[in-house]
């Protein structure tokens, strides 16, 4: 790539970024802007918290095709047969996934109003709630401000503005259609499920909408470490600009769980925790550009910057393969939420609920492993352990798929040999954290379920 292309701060800085913010070099060889937020002293707010974190994800190596932590695909990939399966046996082995070349919807030239009406029906009136840079230096809990879209993306010129919209409902974008069956908590748990427990209770908008949204970025905005809320994975598709999206790790790759929120609970304070997070944390920095698609499994603990003007869509999902990191993440999140995560979300119960009701009537086609099944069944019949902290107590009331989850469970845990003296914690907790198990023989757990639950004689 040639200088030019890796000079990402031309007609950014000074223009939609402050002059005086300096500008830094990633180990691919870019070069962005810095952030600048200046007081009546002229001093650099950002120089406390946001710029440090910014030096440390540029020292970090440049993610390739040789990595251990993610797996680095081309768009053709979308062509096998067995797509699917080649991403979520990724997924499951907690690697992230990027495919490269994805159609998407560039605009044409600048990141403007008429772009995101035309193309994805964001009206220049609709009202949102920003994350603005300042205020998040005034008090780092407190940056939201409402405005319109046309406010944010005139403020995309103004250099005394940095903020981004982390959240634009929509549900009408979706994965690649080749990777359409991946959501199983939308595909199995909810499609699947409304004829044997039929819908009664209440249901919380966001087991929906959070399946598409938008992000969208002005220069020079950090996002700070955390990992997504509820145990969801996360997909992200670039329709516009550049990120650079930065995974963190223990160096040893240890995946004890104590090990693993010591490790979440300093990430979220790095200045604080500086000298220990570069002692004992490493990563990788993902460049996305537009065209890429990255799949983050539950709980991987991530931080963006945005170095130029960024539309990306994406969404959150479960899967079946993926549910003992779902698992780990909710079990972290019960303890140290809301401070490890970046949004509140309190759909989780009712979709996992969904999900093992589903599980008796499973396409055979479907593979189980044993601790992704156990994880599952613990989270559903337990929501009260894995209440996110600071989360509304209504999220794990009882509805009617309480019942039906709790004799399915049942049923799952006498299959997996747990009892009195075998307890599901010390099933999960030991060992690699990261590992979804062997693989579940189906036909002996249906012909359980059978026995039991007097299944499959119509």
């Amino acid at each position: 790539m040639s200088t030019i292309l890796r000079d990402l701060t031309t007609g950014v800085r000074g223009i939609q970024v402050p002059e005086g913010g300096g500008t830094i070099q990633w180990t691919d060889g870019h070069r962005t802007v810095l952030p600048a937020v200046f007081d009546k002293k002229n001093i650099n707010r950002c120089d406390k918290v946001d710029i440090p974190i910014i030096r440390f994800m540029a020292r970090l190596p440049s993610s390739d095709r040789r990595s251990k932590y993610v797996e680095h695909l081309a768009s053709d990939v979308l062509t096998a047969r067995d797509a699917t399966s080649i991403i979520t046996t990724c997924l499951s082995t907690n690697k992230c996934v990027k495919i490269s070349g994805v159609p998407c919807t560039p605009p044409t030239g600048k990141l403007d109003l008429q772009y995101l009406d035309v193309n994805f029906g964001i009206s220049p009136l609709r009202e949102v709630q920003l994350h603005d840079l300042a205020r998040r230096c005034e008090n780092h809990a407190t940056p939201h401000m409402y405005s319109t879209m046309k406010s944010f993306i005139d403020g995309i010129d103004d250099p005394q503005k940095i903020q981004c919209i982390l959240d634009v409902p929509l549900a009408h974008v979706t994965l690649p259609e080749q990777l359409r069956l991946i959501d199983h908590g939308l595909v199995h748990g909810w499609n699947q499920t409304t004829t044997t427990v039929p819908i009664v209770s209440k249901v919380h908008p966001e087991n929906f909408t959070t399946k598409g949204w938008g992000i969208l970025h002005q220069p020079g905005y950090l996002t700070y470490p955390h990992h997504d809320a509820e145990g969801t994975l996360t997909w992200v598709r670039m329709e516009a600009g550049i990120k650079f999206w930065a995974i963190f790790r223990l160096k040893d790759g240890a995946s004890n769980r104590v090990q693993l929120r010591n490790l979440w609970m300093r990430l979220v304070d790095y200045p604080t925790h500086k000298s220990w997070i570069q002692k004992n944390c490493e990563g990788e920095v993902i460049t996305l550009k537009q065209g890429d698609l990255l799949i983050l499994p539950p709980g991987i603990f991530h931080a963006v910057y945005t170095p130029t003007a960024s539309f990306s869509t994406g969404g959150h999902f479960y899967n079946y393969d993926c549910m003992h990191l779902t698992e780990l993440s909710r079990f972290i999140d019960a303890e140290l939420a809301p401070a490890t995560t970046n949004q509140d979300m309190e759909h989780a119960l009712e979709t996992l609920r969904r999900m093992v009701i589903a599980i008796p009537f499973l396409s055979p086609r479907i593979v189980l492993h044993v601790r992704s099944l156990l994880s599952i069944c613990m989270m559903a019949s337990f929501g009260h352990h894995y209440r996110a902290k600071g989360s509304s107590a209504q999220c794990v009331e009882d509805t009617e798929t309480s019942a039906p989850v709790k004799v399915i469970s049942d049923l799952v845990f006498t299959f997996l040999g747990v009892s009195s003296r075998m307890r599901p914690g010390d099933m999960l907790y030991a060992g690699d954290q990261f590992d979804a198990g062997a693989e579940v023989d189906r036909i002996t757990l249906c012909d359980s379920f059978k026995t039991h639950m007097n299944l499959y004689n119509q």
